[in-house]
């Protein structure tokens, strides 16, 4: 067998993928993202180390671009657009930013700035062109923003909210652009490049039809759910077919393959459904633990370590881009002061300033076409690695700490129903604030001991949203169907709170609010699910309903990395505690002793009240 067919440079590569996780977390010290160990591998073998992998080795780039495609596949899953308005984009509110506004201005401002850094650079000869290095510094990483927000517990906030939104239009924004620059490189005709909106015209058609099919075609959904699991898998080959047909298109167009990935991508994201979380923990099980490890570690087996060393101006080139990638992220984050602190600004463009995946792609096209020298990719890559290792670091220390107070639920009614909630949340020591638009309802429940507000909370800038944006949870009770969706709609899309439920009596209903993320509860339907279950489980009566035991049901989020990786039957639990369920973003999981839990996991608790308050302190790492 000759060396282009042996399987000894792809079992190498494979080694390294599994020994880097192994390494990283054992110098865990060291703070050391994934992909930058991957990419540090793939230089210990490649042409700047012991040259064990050649970078030109056929089977390897075929698969090295399947993990660049399925990475740019991924990151358009992420994407998650009910979060984004143009209404409220076109129609700003004065002193109330929301978070696609700041998003918006922020990536402006980088942009200019970035195209400002840009031209100096090339006016310097450390860049053959400008428009490309501008794509490349206004490039943010979505990848590593969401997994550090929800480490810190910020990702449902506000705060939080705003950052993803920032990030999200970075990443859209900058692959569009980079598309069109690209095309105009190649030298494509006019005609050719506005081939580009085939893309967009294929995904709305795409979309739009695979809607039609789920929603008029009875039993089409029952069908796919019947074919999702054992040798079917039936979702996982739609999302790879879904994916390839994008790229296909790319390359007919002749435009870069990094967009039509991310499109079907973002259909993928736009179909799924709480009952497709499976499917995404499959697609990154495949993504993460095969192809995307390889795109990273070839990476770094076609770095060039003496395109740097051997260059003063490319040793120098190094800093200057360091300096450069901060600057255009750290100055038009101070666009979020206009709804934030100061402190929550500086940590925002430093967490933003982080660049990983999307910067080094967008450096390998140019390299590709030549606009982008090797000292000037190396130096990149260099400037990736230590962006994503330094800036988690330096936000968590700016960020400002997280009360230690319970956030309240609010209640966007006080009437009768609402107090009956109320009353017994108050009895499971739970904080509630009502509001409502009649004051003789508000009157009513203050005289029963609540705290209660005259206000709209459908209205972004009433006084009254005040109490939304401190919530843990918003409950909507009124009658008044339309008070409740807006409620909801701005409680989930503009303040981001992810636990939001509402009473419908129409179960026509139910689709509108599910779009948004809300829970519904109609008491006609659900009372009938509510006595099967009880009557499958009598004791269950009691625990839900009893408060004059020392018995409580909570959910806690886990942010202690102490409780990670570790089977629940390992673990010394406080007290009497139970796991009754864990929520893995929209996936529930029934416990069992070799379930592991992972940052960001929702555990739903039962057990005496202190062990349930202690268990809260150690998972949300506030306990040693």
């Amino acid at each position: 067998m000759d060396d282009t067919s042996s399987f000894v440079p792809l079992l190498i590569i494979i080694g390294l993928a599994f020994i880097v996780p192994l390494l990283l977390l054992r110098f865990r010290r060291l703070g050391l993202h994934i992909v930058v160990g991957e990419i540090i591998a793939g230089i210990v073998v490649g042409r700047s180390g012991f040259d064990l992998v050649q970078g030109h080795d056929p089977a390897l780039e075929l698969l090295s671009e399947l993990g660049f495609v399925f990475l740019m596949f991924l990151a358009g899953m992420e994407m998650d657009f009910t979060g984004m308005s143009l209404t409220g984009l076109l129609r700003p509110r004065k002193g109330n930013w929301t978070p696609l506004q700041l998003g918006a201005v922020n990536f402006l401002l980088t942009l200019t700035l970035a195209a400002a850094v840009g031209l100096a650079l090339a006016q310097l000869g450390l860049g053959q062109n400008a428009w490309m290095m501008t794509l490349i510094l206004s490039t943010t990483s979505l990848g590593v923003v969401l997994p550090v927000l929800k480490e810190t517990g910020l990702s449902t906030s506000l705060y939080g909210q705003t950052m993803l939104t920032a990030a999200m239009i970075a990443d859209f924004a900058t692959m569009l652009l980079i598309t069109v620059l690209v095309a105009g490189i190649s030298g494509s005709e006019y005609f050719e490049v506005l081939l580009i909106g085939v893309l967009f015209v294929a995904f709305f058609a795409i979309y739009r039809v695979l809607t039609l099919f789920f929603r008029g075609i009875p039993g089409f959904r029952r069908a796919i759910e019947e074919l999702s699991h054992a040798s079917a898998q039936i979702k996982v080959r739609a999302a790879f077919a879904m994916m390839l047909m994008f790229v296909v298109l790319s390359e007919a167009l002749g435009t870069e393959l990094i967009l039509g990935a991310f499109l079907a991508g973002v259909i993928m994201s736009l179909l799924r459904t709480p009952d497709d979380a499976p499917l995404d923990s499959k697609l990154e099980a495949i993504g993460f633990g095969f192809f995307i490890p390889i795109f990273f570690i070839m990476v770094g087996v076609n770095f060039n370590f003496s395109a740097i060393i051997g260059s003063a101006r490319s040793l120098a080139l190094v800093p200057l881009l360091l300096a450069a990638a901060f600057a255009v992220k750290m100055l038009p984050a101070l666009v979020f002061h206009l709804r934030f602190g100061w402190r929550e600004s500086i940590a925002a463009g430093l967490l933003l300033s982080a660049r990983l995946s999307l910067i080094i792609a967008a450096s390998a096209i140019g390299l590709r076409l030549g606009i982008i020298s090797e000292s000037v990719n190396a130096a990149i890559i260099l400037v990736a690695a230590i962006t994503v290792t330094l800036t988690p670091v330096l936000f968590s220390r700016l960020t400002p700490g997280r009360s230690t107070a319970p956030a309240p639920i609010v209640i966007a009614s006080a009437g009768e129903l609402a107090l009956e909630v109320a009353g017994r949340m108050r009895s499971h020591g739970e904080p509630v604030v009502l509001v409502d638009r009649d004051s003789g309802h508000v009157d009513h429940a203050r005289q029963r001991g609540f705290e209660a507000h005259v206000g709209r909370l459908d209205e972004a800038g009433s006084a009254a949203m005040e109490f939304i944006e401190r919530a843990r949870a918003v409950i909507c009770t009124s009658t008044d169907m339309e008070y409740n969706f807006r409620v909801c709609k701005l409680a989930r899309l503009e303040y981001g709170i992810e636990h939001v439920v509402v009473q419908v009596s129409d179960p026509r209903d139910r689709e509108r609010f599910a779009r948004l993320g809300v829970m519904t509860l109609n008491p006609a339907l659900d009372r009938v699910a509510m006595f099967a279950l009880v009557g499958r489980n009598p004791a269950l009566y009691q625990l839900i309903t009893r408060t004059d035991d020392d018995k409580e049901v909570m959910e806690v989020v886990v942010r202690n990395t102490r409780f990670t990786n570790r089977p629940l039957s390992k673990m010394q639990l406080p007290g009497d505690m139970l796991v009754l369920a864990v929520r893995r973003r929209d996936e529930l999981l029934v416990p069992q002793g070799q379930t592991q839990l992972s940052l960001g996991d929702k555990l739903t608790l039962v057990g005496s009240v202190g062990s349930i308050e202690t268990a809260r302190r150690l998972l949300g790492g506030r306990d040693g």
